[in-house]
């Protein structure tokens, strides 16, 4: 997988940035045996349903699964374990640091002898913020690579302790569960080690990035990344936008008058088979994903009476997906979208006639936060929904005290 070349031009130190390149390379790999989990999950889900395997073949099957997973990531670690050897040689010994003027002739095999050493600290992925990381590099403009190299892998180090603690720990609680019969927890395993892994390694890729390309947005490294809070954002605005627009329809469905219900029935049909083909479905949870599917199947070919009970259970079904609000990652990041809500709205009401552009750039503030709780609560999403049809760039803005009362209604709902 090519390296971009901006950040082997940022670097002059031969040895430096092939170290680098290759770290980032490894990176890029490792994500790419992650992002194939997606489906490869999904399609062991349903085999798991519809199949009749003996135990032992549903066992090893998982276990080559989660192998083919985290393959690169394994990779990865080890380079990453070389690194670490190198680096430790180098602060016993410091005239190592300057490299030789030819590098050329450098082996990633020399590094062996480092051995693996255990990592700096322990990174918590469930709540790790890039932002954290990332502080503090690129602040000295006079420093070499030398330095900027040091900085990265103590960085590095920390999230390779993290990773290699979090794939051990993985390991040993998928063998209990598999020891168990608990198949479906594997599964769900498998898939929360997958995205916590991703966190990590893309928190690696933006480090080297941010510390000698600082002004290369790492987003465009790993185009359409999704990090576990973007990927439960889209499922929850995904969902409740699914939700929004059958239950009116199932409510006209389980009417006892019928003359409407061939029409609304395949309005129903339509907005799932979409909705089944569409990015959201695809970054749901597998069992979740899976029943989806099989709702959609259902719907397909069932004839109306048998239909109308199916497209009630959806719409039940959908409701009770509303427990995505209570993962951990959500439940952070709406606390701080509502304390900046709070903040921002309380300071562009002290500024409103003060300062009408700055409690403007406020109150724009306050109004992308309450786009980021849409799908939180139906009764908030519709206030969120008269927001934006008044906002500033909509065909009739409100008046600046009209529009920021709004926003405190969005606020009190959504406290």
């Amino acid at each position: 997988m090519p390296v971009d070349p901006r950040l082997q031009k940022a670097i002059a130190t031969p040895k430096i940035q092939m170290h680098a390149g290759e770290l980032v390379r490894l990176a890029l790999a490792a994500l790419d045996d992650l992002k194939r989990l997606d489906e490869g999950l999904y399609e062991r889900f349903v085999a798991s349903r519809e199949t009749h395997e003996d135990a032992s073949a549903k066992t090893e099957g998982l276990r080559k699964l989660w192998d083919a997973t985290f393959a690169g990531l394994k990779e990865l670690l080890y380079f990453i374990q070389m690194l670490e050897g190198e680096h430790a040689a180098k602060d016993q010994d410091p005239a190592k640091d300057t490299p030789p003027a030819d590098d050329a002739s450098f082996d990633f095999g020399e590094l062996e002898g480092g051995g693996a050493q255990q990592g700096h600290g322990e990174l918590d992925f469930a709540a790790l913020d890039v932002g954290d990381l990332l502080s503090g590099l690129g602040e000295e403009k006079t420093e070499g690579d030398t330095e900027k190299w040091a900085r990265v892998i103590d960085k590095v180090l920390s999230i390779e302790y993290g990773l290699r603690s979090q794939q051990t720990e993985g390991r040993q609680r998928m063998e209990n569960a598999l020891e168990a019969g608990e198949l479906n927890q594997v599964l769900g395993l498998l898939d929360d080690t997958c995205s916590s892994a991703s966190e990590g390694v893309h928190a690696l890729i933006s480090m080297v990035f941010e510390t000698f390309v600082p002004d290369v947005n790492p987003a465009t490294v790993v185009p359409g990344y999704l990090t576990s809070l973007g990927r439960a954002l889209l499922v929850r605005r995904g969902l409740a936008e699914l939700a929004a627009t059958l239950t009116p329809l199932n409510d006209v469905l389980q009417r006892e008058e019928s003359s409407r219900h061939g029409e609304v029935l395949s309005q129903i049909r339509d907005t799932l088979r979409q909705f089944v083909g569409s990015v959201v479905c695809r970054a749901m949870r597998p069992a979740d994903r899976w029943q989806m599917v099989e709702f959609d199947r259902e719907l397909q070919t069932q004839p109306p009476s048998v239909a109308r009970l199916t497209s009630e259970g959806l719409v039940k079904y959908l409701d009770s997906l509303g427990s995505i609000n209570q993962r951990e990652v959500l439940l952070v990041h709406d606390q701080r979208a509502i304390e900046q809500m709070r903040e921002s709205i309380a300071n562009a009401r002290q500024l409103v006639d003060i300062s009408p552009r700055t409690a403007a750039e406020m109150m724009e503030r306050a109004y992308q936060a309450a786009q980021r709780l849409r799908g939180r609560h139906p009764a908030t999403d519709q206030l969120v929904i008269q927001l934006e049809r008044v906002g500033p760039t909509s065909p009739t803005p409100a008046r600046p005290s009209d529009f920021l009362e709004r926003l405190e209604a969005v606020l009190a709902a959504s406290g």
